[in-house]
This record gives structure tokens, sequence and C-alpha cells, in this order.
């Protein structure tokens, strides 16, 4: 413990491990729940609900966290703390109020596009929960850029911990409950114990009064627009499986095929901890590194952490490859396996998002966010072509034959991308996670000869 204490990376990455852990535990817990108390039509409907709620907070989180965090490490901010507390409250405002307009006056016509009428009810009471996303999100950026993962960890733990909780009660004790309303309902209720501990956790950072500087504003809006439309691109472009899916097959396949593919997206969501949790992590040390250190430590920091992230998650996705039916039949049951081929066609190409997840971290750290724009724009119209082509052609297994050719395209565009931007070596990614395994081997031997020694 005093080693964690000690060491920036160890207590950065613990902590966010364990947020992102948590977070893939409860919500694979309460997804098994849930496959199992809906049925597949409705359960169909909440996982485009789900989509669209998780895709407004990445575009939000995009718009809000990497401009505030930035600009609070930029030493020519050192004394402005509070004008760029105060700009970063008011987009976030905005843009939520704009949300909250879309899905009052435009959730009818979302529902009708995804054939799922189901979706307005829920749309309109999810305006709780966008307003308060405003407090949650704005304390968690706080706590992000001074590096307070441990906090951010707890309120996570708790949300997700009374989804989980609420889930459960109600699925096994009040079954005539268990309905989407009030699935939301108790999104909204987790939510709010959520702000109330980032609250109390940001009392030492949070704003006092209001800072107005328009000048902060304009450039930390400047900043953040290109990163938000990257948020934008690159979210879209995940979810298309799901929504060209709703749209272009009938109701009833739609929907089919739609449970299908939120069951391959929980397992890469499951890949996708370590990476998420390193690029929290690596985003405000790269602002601080490029103004101490310069390009190069950007550049080993980048190499060092996927050479350890691949070096976790190829194993992973191998024995996911091998035993797709017995993982199907954990995480949803037996009347999920129509999923297995969709699985498997995906899950070796996914080791692509690991590289995506920290492409756009590190661009945006040093100051190119145009460049995470436009690449992330040109792979989301890629995406939409090839989604849309391939549903037409293939029918239902289109979208995963699109989701192989983009990961294709996406690792050759972006490794372009970084060894122009910081002269990434791949070789080097590959040397760092061979040296995981020979450090992890070499510990373990050690130990195994300490404990046959005593």
């Amino acid at each position: 413990m005093k080693l964690l204490k000690s060491s920036f990376w160890l207590h950065s990455i613990f902590y966010t491990l364990l947020q992102r852990f948590s977070i893939f535990f409860f919500g694979a817990v309460s997804y098994m729940v849930l496959v199992r108390g809906l049925s597949k039509e409705n359960f169909a409907v909440w996982a485009l609900y789900l989509m669209i709620m998780t895709l407004f907070e990445m575009i939000k989180q995009g718009l809000l966290r990497n401009p505030t965090i930035k600009f609070l490490g930029l030493s020519e901010y050192a004394d402005k703390k509070k004008e760029v507390q105060s700009a970063a409250l008011v987009m976030n405002i905005t843009f939520s109020i704009l949300a909250m307009l879309i899905f009052t006056f435009a959730g009818g016509l979302i529902a009708h596009l995804l054939k799922s009428e189901e979706l307005t009810p829920l749309l309109l009471w999810s305006l709780l929960f966008v307003a308060l996303l405003i407090p949650y999100n704005h304390y968690e950026v706080l706590l992000q850029a001074h590096y307070m993962f441990n906090r951010i960890f707890w309120a996570y733990f708790v949300r997700q911990g009374i989804f989980f909780t609420g889930t459960l009660v109600m699925f096994f004790f009040f079954p005539a409950w268990f309905t989407l309303l009030n699935l939301v309902l108790l999104q909204i209720v987790a939510l709010l114990a959520g702000v109330i501990i980032l609250y109390k956790a940001t009392s030492a950072y949070r704003l006092r009064g209001f800072h107005n500087d328009g000048a902060i504003i304009r450039r930390m809006f400047h900043f953040g627009k290109y990163i938000f439309g990257t948020n934008l691109f690159s979210s879209v472009a995940r979810s298309f499986d799901h929504f060209i899916t709703a749209s272009v097959l009938g109701p009833i396949q739609g929907k089919e095929f739609v449970s299908n593919y939120n069951t391959v997206a929980r397992i890469n969501n499951m890949i996708d901890v370590p990476s998420l949790a390193a690029a929290d992590v690596l985003f405000p040390k790269n602002v601080q590194t490029l103004e101490t250190d310069g390009l190069g430590k950007v550049k080993y920091y980048f190499e060092r952490m996927m050479g350890t992230i691949l070096a976790l998650v190829v194993p992973l996705s191998l024995f996911i490859f091998i035993f797709p039916k017995f993982i199907i039949y954990v995480l949803a049951g037996p009347k999920y396996y129509d999923a297995v081929p969709i699985l498997q066609l995906t899950i070796l190409f996914s080791l692509v998002r690991p590289l995506s997840y920290q492409f756009g971290s590190t661009l945006d750290a040093i100051g190119k966010p145009q460049a995470n724009f436009y690449v992330n724009l040109c792979l989301m119209i890629f995406n939409l072509g090839a989604t849309y082509l391939g549903l037409r052609y293939f029918d239902g297994m289109g979208a995963a034959y699109a989701t192989v050719a983009f990961c294709i395209v996406s690792y050759i565009v972006m490794v372009a991308m970084l060894k122009k931007h910081i002269h990434l070596e791949v070789k080097n990614m590959f040397h760092y996670m061979i040296q995981f395994y020979k450090d992890m081997f070499g510990l373990a031997r050690k130990k195994l000869a300490k404990t046959s020694g005593s």
C-alpha cells in the first residue's frame, strides 16, 4: 500500500482500473439480469436507449473533459483557474440544454426512425438524467485534473452499485415493477447519489462564485469543438451496428440483431477496461509531460502503455475467440447463441480499439485535436457506408463484416498519423508487450523461490 501511494502511475492506474472494472462488473451482472428479465424485443429497446444516453455522455465529455484539463494544466492559466472552471460550466449547461430540447421535441422522431416507439417516454424521462449530469460531469473533470482518481472511483462505485442493487431487488422481489420506465427512474436515483458524493469530494477545488471571461470561453470552445466532434464521430461509428441495424432491417429482425450486437458490445466493453483506464490517466499526464519533458517522453509513454494494454488484452481476446459459446452462455443465456458468429468474427479485430483510445487521448494532449477530428470524421463516414452496404447485401451479419473492415482501415490510418506526430514505432509496442510477460514471469519465479526457501 505504501508503494501504491508513492507511485503516480501505480496509484492512478490502480484506481482508474478499479473504477472501470466496477463499471464493467456492475454493468455485466445487471445485464445478465436484464436479458433474463426482459423479452428480446424490450431488451433491444433498452439497448437503444442506453446507446443514446451513453452517446450523449461521451460526446459531452469530449467537449468538457479534455479542454478543461488542458487549460487547468497550462502555465499561462495558472492564475485563472476560476475563469477556466466557469467557462467549462457554461459549455456544460449549454450543451445539456440543447440535448434536452432534442429529446423533448425530437424524441418521437428518433423512436420512429429506430422503429421502437417505446423509446419516446424513456427519452422524456431522461431529461432529469441529463440535468443531473451537469454537476456530475463538472465535478468528475475537476477531480481528473487534480489526479484524484480514488474519489472518482467511489462516485462511480456507488452510482453503479445502486442501479445494480435496484435491478436485483425488482427482478427477484418485485417482478411487476421490472419495466423499462422504472429502470430509467432507477438510473436517475443512482446518478443523484453519485452527484452528492462528487460534490463532497470536490470541496477543495470547486468553484466559488462565477468568474466570466469571454476570451477563455471562446478559446476553450475552439479547442473543445474538435474533441467534441471527434467524440461524436467515434461514438457514432461504434454505435452504427445498433442504429443502422434497427433502421434498415424490419422491426422484428432488427430488434433480434440489435440484441445480439448489444451482447457482443458488452463483451467488447470488458476488453476496453484497461484501455479506458489508461486513457483517463495518460491524457492529464501527457499535458504535463509535453510542457516539462517534450514529445519524446510522450512517445515513450504511448508505446509503453500500449504494450502493457496489449499484454492484458491479447490473451483475453484469444480465450473469448476459442470459447465464445461459453462466454455467451454465462453472460446472456442460450437464447443469445445467435450472437456467437458475430462475436468470433469481431473479437480479434477489436484489438484495434485500445489503439483508438490512446490515439485520441495523445493527439489531444499534444495540441493536435484538429488532426484527431478529421481522422475520426473520415473513419465515421467509411463505417457508415460499410455498415449500410453490409446490411443491404449480407442481411443482419453485414454490420459485423463492416466492423472488421472498419478496424483494419482504422489501424492503418491511426498508425500512419502517430508515426507523423509522435514518431511512433510499432515494434516498440510489441517489445514492451513481451517485456511485460517477462517481468511478470520474473516476479512469479522470485515469489515462488522465496516461498520455497521459507
